[in-house]
């Protein structure tokens, strides 16, 4: 069952991201998966504050009273190149033992009709290169579309 998170679900979500929040680590990134879980801990340490605000909600999936995944939706953002109003996808999670059971694809399609009941058009999120499970799932499975691209340099180089 998917539903709107409420505060009593904060510590299950935490925990979930703690579980999940290495997946995304871009391959070119030095930082430790333990490093990682530090700050996804400080990011998240205000949750309760942040479903208080009404641009702001998470959607959960609850199996058997057991919170399986969940998606962090924002939407007051805005497409820096167009000025366009859009739901931007903050953060996603499927518990590791769960995936495979459509989880995901309920979530985004719960998410865009949340959005398009909103006068969204769009619904954004960023992946890292690296993290091919998530691309494959949000192009072939989700219709995502590559809308544009992150370059990154190291500072360190000649």
């Amino acid at each position: 069952m998917i539903r709107m998170a409420k505060a009593a679900d904060v510590p299950a979500i935490r925990e979930l991201a703690q579980i999940c929040i290495t997946a995304g680590i871009p391959a070119t990134r030095e930082a430790t998966p333990a490093q990682v879980q530090a700050y996804a801990a400080e990011c998240y340490e205000d949750m309760e504050d942040m479903l208080r605000q009404s641009g702001f909600i998470i959607l959960v999936e609850e199996t058997h009273g057991e919170i399986t995944g969940y998606l962090m939706l924002d939407f007051s953002h805005v497409e820096p190149s167009t000025g366009e109003k859009q739901c931007f996808i903050v953060d996603l999670a499927v518990h590791p033992g769960k995936r495979g059971r459509f989880t995901t694809h309920r979530l985004i399609k719960k998410a865009s009709a949340l959005a398009r009941a909103r006068g969204l058009k769009y619904l954004v999120g960023m992946v890292s290169s690296s993290n091919d499970r998530t691309l494959q799932l949000g192009m072939k499975g989700l219709d995502f579309q590559v809308e544009r691209v992150q370059v990154m340099r190291r500072t360190d180089i000649d």
